[in-house]
């Protein structure tokens, strides 16, 4: 189906992987900017984001990323709703952009196909060794600074009192083993290689 497919720029790409770790790691002072760059925000009305209440909605919204159960207890179809209803209450501020309109077209239809074969299916899952084979393999400086954020939180740039968050180490390293695991190494080296990576931080 033609009708769900859309090309997304390596930019925009990275970007979307630092919204994700900036939410999920609740360094909710780099999401402003994340919304401008995602094409959420009107660019003329991006110094209104702050006191708008838009950041908070979208921390609720996703916070089933960090809530029990993890990824697995996003509802693809209640995200895009809630969205939606974000974009009918502040229309004047918020835009849901066409790019995302397709990936949430798209992960709403996947998500319903496996849900009927499986009633614990989650696209979002399905996701994650992806994105933590990017955080863990890519080495611009801009995915580094994603990697730093999902790892340390909003208090990765000071290097005196930042810690590790290691349930967050823990899902990067067990979703990009998953991916890695095609590569002709055993899960033991892969895990020594991606804690490596991780050290390098």
């Amino acid at each position: 189906d033609w009708g769900m497919v859309t090309k997304l720029i390596p930019d925009l790409q990275i970007t979307l992987i630092e919204h994700m770790a900036h939410l999920t790691s609740a360094d909710y002072d780099e999401i402003p900017r994340d919304l401008l760059l995602l094409g959420f925000i009107p660019e003329e009305k991006a110094d209104l984001v702050g006191d708008s209440g838009i950041v908070e909605v979208l921390a609720d919204i996703y916070g089933a990323w960090t809530a029990g159960g993890g990824a697995a207890a996003v509802n693809v179809n209640k995200v895009v709703a809630q969205l939606q209803d974000l974009t009918a209450e502040k229309g004047n501020l918020f835009q849901i952009p066409p790019h995302f309109a397709y990936i949430a077209k798209s992960f709403s239809v996947l998500e319903g196909i496996g849900l009927s074969n499986d009633p614990k299916y989650s696209i979002v899952n399905e996701c994650l060794p992806y994105v933590s084979k990017r955080l863990l393999t890519d080495k611009s400086e801009r995915t580094g600074g994603a990697l730093s954020t999902f790892v340390f939180g909003p208090d990765k740039s000071n290097l005196e009192t930042r810690i590790v968050d290691y349930d967050r180490v823990e899902q990067l390293i067990t979703s990009a083993s998953g991916e890695l695991l095609g590569e002709d190494k055993s899960p033991t080296e892969l895990v020594e290689i991606l804690a490596e990576q991780i050290l390098d931080l």
